[in-house]
């Protein structure tokens, strides 16, 4: 008895661990799927703006993120939209979110609507559609490519650096909520001008609160001194020395 016990263990055991290890690869298989979507949400390219020089990358930290830009031209390419949003959360359920993000800003950004009516539009369907804990940090910019001019709303995201060309950096903080956090929140739109040479960098969470091995955090300070450094190179290089000052 003893050993048709031990042998039906044994049984079982590797039953379980099969199931175990069938039941991951589906996991896998649906994760990696979940990434191709949201691939197809990022840009594939960047529009030509004339006099602009335009980049942008994603690395998300695990298969699937909440990180989503996008950059569309409107109004025959007199204004250039930019938005970057940051969905609480990581993994599959940041992931919906996201794609639930970008199609709700299609309308609204196409409609030429300001930053400040968007951003009021966004939250109020999310607040709708989403749990109280799901919410999105986002900064979404009007830029006028003939004159320089952004107006801006920074739906409480992490500050965007603006680098100008004589040396010296300003960062364009929060101008209202989170998108979903309330019913109603008011959004105002702040403006800029970006004149020859400035550079607009904007990012997510997941760079400045990245940590070494120590516990350090990269943070905003490091990453406006690799940018004021590289301040001269073109948008692609200056991604590049971000990346490496960051690792």
């Amino acid at each position: 008895l003893v050993s048709l016990a031990s042998v039906a263990t044994l049984h079982l055991r590797n039953l379980a661990l099969a199931l175990e290890a069938a039941e991951r690869r589906r996991l896998e298989q649906e994760l990696a799927l979940a990434r191709r979507i949201q691939v197809t949400l990022l840009p594939d390219h960047l529009p030509t703006i004339q006099g602009w020089e335009l980049y942008g990358g994603n690395i998300p930290s695990r298969g699937v993120s909440g990180d989503y830009y996008e950059v569309v031209t409107r109004g025959d390419g007199r204004e250039c939209v930019l938005m970057i949003a940051d969905v609480a959360g990581k993994g599959m359920a940041a992931s919906l979110l996201t794609v639930s993000l970008q199609a709700l800003s299609t309308g609204p950004i196409e409609d030429g609507l300001p930053p400040d009516e968007i951003c009021a539009r966004l939250s109020r369907l999310l607040y709708r559609r989403t749990p109280p804990e799901k919410y999105a940090t986002a900064f979404l910019g009007v830029l006028e490519p003939a004159t320089g001019r952004l107006r801006y709303t920074n739906a409480g995201h992490n500050p965007p650096l603006v680098l100008r060309a004589a040396g010296t950096s300003e960062t364009l903080g929060p101008t209202g909520v989170p998108l979903g956090l309330l019913p109603q929140a008011p959004y105002r739109a702040g403006e800029i001008t970006l004149e020859p040479g400035d550079v607009l960098v904007l990012y997510t969470d997941g760079l400045v609160e990245a940590e070494d091995p120590e516990g350090h955090e990269y943070g905003l300070e490091r990453l406006e001194e690799a940018c004021l450094r590289n301040a001269g190179e073109s948008c692609a290089l200056l991604a590049e020395e971000i990346g490496r000052a960051h690792v």
